[in-house]
This record gives structure tokens, C-alpha cells and sequence, in this order.
């Protein structure tokens, strides 16, 4: 029995977090059955046995970062294994994961909590009935955010513009690669789209205004990637039904 700890839904997105969504793509692919628990924040840090996300238990086994958990349900399947490309692809696939992991991922981040505005509706839905108010908490969580854990990364002392410059070349960049393949290493579903298609429909169908989102959705190349991945993996819900 599995079971996968995420943060609540928000924004249109069954899991707001790319790292749990990449679980659920690799559970997916590897047609095993698990329940998704969502517990309303700040719950979500007690009733996680790490108070961390994402969290998996295998048969009561706890499992954490998403990395590790890749591995242990790997095994937990053998023979099924992921799919690996070839060594030329591999070189590609490791590539765009760390410019997604290192980098995007970053850029991301930055983008849901630059407008407190945005940001409040964000926190609002992920803490429904939390007594704490919230604008300061929305500004108690952009400073945890940006000066803490985005300030030492590789666009903590870029301007605004410097980095939506940095987010149109990573866009570009992935877009270029969907010209040359159907995923994101090879012209078939390997293990780096997990990572991939995650971050990417974190944003793509974000559906809180930012400014990011609409740069990505220029680009009609990444909805049709995040279709042939739900394909590739047995079916897949990025989103949540539209009321």
C-alpha cells in the first residue's frame, strides 16, 4: 500500500508542488495503486510523518525527498523499471533537469509571491480557516521566501528584470527542445519527464495571475507535451475540474 503526503490543492492544480506531482508521474507510470493525502496547512507539516512534502510511505515505510522516493519505488517494483534513454539522451535529459531543478524552479517560485495580492489569494486557499491574518502572514511568507530560501540561489541578486530574462531564455530553451523531441531527452517518455512535465504544468496551468504563466503559455509546444506525458504514464490529472 502506498501512501503519498502533498500540500493541499490550490491555484487549479490537483498538488501546487512540482516535486510531489513528479511522484505521482513516476506512482503513474508504474501503475501502482496510492492515495494522495491533503490535509488542509498547517495540518499538512503534523499529519506528514517527516512534516515534509513530498512523503511516502511503501507499506509503512517512510520515504522522503523525491529523488530517494524515485529509487525506493523502483525497486519496490523490480523488474518494472522507468524508462532511461541512451547515453547521447542522457547527457540532454540530465541537463534540462538541473536547469529546471536549479534554476526554474527558482524563477517559479519568485513568481507566486511577487505580488502580495496574488500571494494572498495563494495562502488564503491553502490556509482556509487559519486565524492568523492574512496579509501579514503573506508577508511574513514572501520574506521567509525571497529573502530566505530564494536569496542564496542564482537569482537572488537579480532584479526583476534581470530575471524575467532569465525565465524567457529557460523558456526558450525547453520550447527549442520539444522541436527536436516528442519529451524531453528522447521521442519517447523517459524518467527526466517526471521532473519535467511537473514543473512545467506548476506553472502552465497555474491559474492565480502572474507573470510568468502567460510567457509559457505563448508556447502551445508545453500543453501538448504535458498531454503526451499523461498519455505515457496511464492518464494523469494535472488539474482540477473547472467549476
Amino acid at each position: 500500500m502506498l501512501t503519498l503526503y502533498g500540500l493541499p490543492s490550490c491555484a487549479g492544480l490537483r498538488s501546487p508542488s512540482p516535486w510531489v506531482m513528479k511522484v505521482e508521474l513516476a506512482i503513474r507510470y508504474l501503475g501502482l495503486d496510492y492515495s494522495l493525502v491533503q490535509p488542509q496547512m498547517p495540518r499538512t507539516f503534523f499529519t506528514s510523518p517527516s512534516g515534509k512534502v513530498p512523503h511516502l510511505l511503501i507499506d509503512g515505510e517512510p520515504f522522503v525527498e523525491s529523488e530517494r522516493i524515485l529509487k525506493a519505488l523502483e525497486m519496490h517494483t523490480t523488474p518494472r523499471t522507468y524508462p532511461h534513454p541512451d547515453d547521447e539522451d542522457q547527457v540532454t535529459g540530465v541537463a534540462i533537469v538541473r536547469l529546471v531543478e536549479d534554476h526554474l524552479y527558482h524563477i517559479i517560485c519568485k513568481s507566486k509571491h511577487a505580488d502580495p495580492d496574488r500571494t494572498k489569494i495563494m495562502w488564503a486557499e491553502m490556509f482556509p480557516y487559519s486565524w492568523f491574518p492574512a496579509g501579514l502572514f503573506t508577508k511574513l511568507m514572501q520574506r521567509l521566501m525571497w529573502k530566505g530560501r530564494l536569496a542564496n540561489t542564482s537569482i537572488g541578486g537579480l532584479t526583476d528584470d534581470e530575471v524575467r530574462e532569465e525565465a524567457l531564455k529557460d523558456i526558450q530553451t525547453l520550447a527549442a527542445q520539444f522541436s527536436k523531441k516528442n519529451f524531453i531527452a528522447a521521442n519517447s517518455l523517459t524518467i527526466y519527464d517526471f521532473t519535467v512535465a511537473a514543473h512545467i504544468a506548476s506553472i502552465l496551468l497555474w491559474r492565480i495571475d502572474n507573470w510568468l504563466a502567460p510567457l509559457f503559455r505563448e508556447h502551445q509546444v508545453f500543453y501538448h507535451y504535458l498531454e503526451r506525458v499523461a498519455e505515457a504514464v496511464g492518464g494523469f490529472d494535472y488539474e482540477l475540474p473547472r467549476s
